[in-house]
């Protein structure tokens, strides 16, 4: 009689996790055979097939990314997020797939020693997959990875994952790692570096961490956003402000990706525990997926109006904070690699005195925002804000200064401060972007305003890459622009300027190119409490790509609604 295949199979009891000690349970496979008969392997508890192919099932097609890393949740719950992740990630090129995880159940590990791993074959629903030991051989040589296969079969950031891998990845092998959680920073430095020399071009790095945990709701919108900043920045961050179960793992990913390629992060998914089963907002667990690809252009979105006060301020409030307004497009603003806007109106600590007025009312139109709305700018990547519009000095030039220190200590850049700063240079991704302000509503000689435009597009000109001139101009909800506009927007073109994008109109207004380079009238707006009408509801978004080589631009249009609870949504 054959042999049964041994199987070590994870048992979801607290006596178990308790104990960091696997079972083992027996079963005879269907295809089995005297040459694997006495072989042992590792399994999921999630091994229903059928419930796999329901999952996939809902996966819309992929393009295919080139993806050198990523993140992605070992939650099941979230088991839709992590199917979309891998289906993304999905590369036929792949041969490896590096998969760190942390140490959960705190299983001993030696002085010296960063992970544990395993030699042994996963057996999926979905097949069988294989370990790299060539890979982990050279790990375990220099006594940096110890082999524990029990401890390995209990570890939910490793059988998670391990069935999507089979699917998305089926001819790689795996690279199992469940980090130490006390190791030092140099430890899992050096741990990255051995990857990246040890695993070559066909290789992914794929780490397995959850973020927020036992947060409320907002509390976890909040961490989410501070911790994708730092993946945004992985090259440059301590992972201080990250608030996710493997820094370690983040750590040992960034020095993976330190290869001398560009990446850009690209977030797939951000959502909680909350979001999926509508249960227990007080706790949740929450989900930060997405990935590191290579790239060879820039890319700078464009927005209308920004407006926090009155019926904002209000829906703010009651949806718990500023990034309720933001929950709808955050994923769209995160994508870019700089977020530009017209910022209507100051940031000040002085109570709102058109919250909750009469439409029409002279305290209607006089605004001020929280000052917490400058950290938000901020997290929500707009980095560049226009100050030169009709409305920024509706608390007198005492709110522009306390506007200027908020942004300032936000690290939000500005441009057209009145009677000061006109122009922001920008390092963007290694193109350097200049920023020029004109704002025809604060200056009682126009002709002179505009030359002084001319002459700083011209001066700020040979110092940069790409000239934008942001202009507050125009008639507010007008269709189209007026042909003084359009004369001032040549000139401004003939001067140097590489893209010119309007606002004030809270309307989209025609674009047009001239002389080889675009002009946007009006952008409308963007986060605003107006809905009496359907054009001041849609407002559009314009996606620059610019290369890094050639330094051409490539446009791309986004449009965004108005929602009557005060989020803004993609179209």
């Amino acid at each position: 009689m054959l042999k049964r295949n041994t199987i070590i199979v994870v048992l979801a009891t607290a006596a178990v996790v308790t104990a960091a000690v696997c079972s083992y349970s027996f079963f005879t496979p269907e295809n089995h055979s005297q040459e694997n008969s006495n072989q042992t392997y590792l399994a999921s508890i999630y091994n229903n097939k059928e419930a796999y192919q329901d999952i996939f099932s809902n996966l819309q097609p992929a393009e295919e990314t080139s993806a050198k890393a990523g993140v992605i949740s070992h939650h099941f719950l979230a088991e839709q997020l992590i199917a979309d992740f891998y289906n993304q990630v999905a590369n036929d090129k792949i041969s490896t797939v590096i998969l760190l995880s942390p140490n959960h159940y705190n299983v001993f590990l030696p002085s010296g020693t960063v992970a544990y791993s395993s030699y042994l074959t996963w057996q999926t629903p979905l097949g069988n997959i294989g370990v790299n030991k060539e890979i982990l051989d050279s790990l375990v040589k220099n006594n940096g990875v110890q082999i524990n296969d029990s401890a390995m079969g209990l570890e939910h950031g490793i059988y998670i994952e391990v069935p999507f891998i089979k699917k998305f990845f089926p001819n790689a092998e795996i690279v199992p790692l469940v980090l130490k959680n006390n190791a030092s920073e140099e430890d899992f430095i050096q741990l990255g570096e051995k990857l990246k020399n040890i695993s070559g071009e066909n290789s992914i790095l794929i780490v397995s961490s959850d973020f927020s945990h036992e947060a409320s709701f907002s509390e976890a919108k909040i961490n989410d956003l501070e911790s994708i900043a730092d993946l945004k920045n992985i090259e440059n961050s301590s992972f201080e402000s990250t608030t996710n179960d493997c820094k370690q793992c983040l750590i040992a990913m960034s020095a993976f990706l330190n290869d001398g390629k560009d990446y850009r992060f690209n977030l797939i998914d951000n959502k909680n525990s909350f979001d999926i089963s509508g249960e227990d907002s007080d706790s949740v667990t929450s989900y930060v997926s997405g990935f590191y690809a290579p790239y060879d252009f820039v890319q700078v979105l464009f927005v209308g109006d920004l407006m926090f006060d009155r019926g904002i301020r209000h829906y703010a409030e009651l949806g718990g904070g500023n990034e309720f307004i933001f929950d709808k497009i955050s994923k769209e603003l995160l994508n870019n690699d700089l977020v530009v806007a017209n910022l209507e109106g100051p940031i000040t600590d002085n109570k709102s005195v058109s919250l909750g007025t009469a439409m029409g009312s002279a305290d209607n139109y006089f605004f001020t925002f929280d000052p917490s709305v400058a950290k938000t700018l901020f997290q929500e990547n707009i980095g560049v804000v226009d100050l030169g519009n009709n409305h920024i000095l509706n608390f007198g030039y005492a709110g522009l200064e306390q506007t200027k220190n908020y942004l300032d200590k936000a690290g939000v850049s500005y441009l057209g401060v009145p009677n000061g700063q006109r122009s922001v240079i920008k390092d963007v991704g290694g193109i350097t972007m200049a920023f020029v302000g004109y704002n025809e509503f604060l200056s009682s000689d126009l002709p002179a305003e505009q030359k002084a435009v001319v002459d700083e597009i011209k001066r700020i000109k040979d110092g940069a890459d790409i000239v934008v001139v942001f202009c507050h101009w125009g008639v507010e909800y007008a269709p189209q622009p007026t042909e003084a506009q359009k004369e001032l927007a040549h000139q401004f073109v003939d001067a140097g300027a590489d893209l010119v994008i309007g606002s004030h109109p809270h309307v989209i207004q025609l674009s047009e190119e001239y002389n080889g380079k675009m002009i946007y009238y009006s952008l409308g707006n963007f986060i605003f409490d107006q809905y009496f009408n359907e054009n001041v509801r849609n407002g559009l978004g314009v996606v620059v790509k610019i290369n890094k080589t050639t330094k051409q631009l490539q446009f791309n249009d986004v449009h965004f609604y108005l929602d009557s609870n005060g989020q803004t949504l993609l179209r």
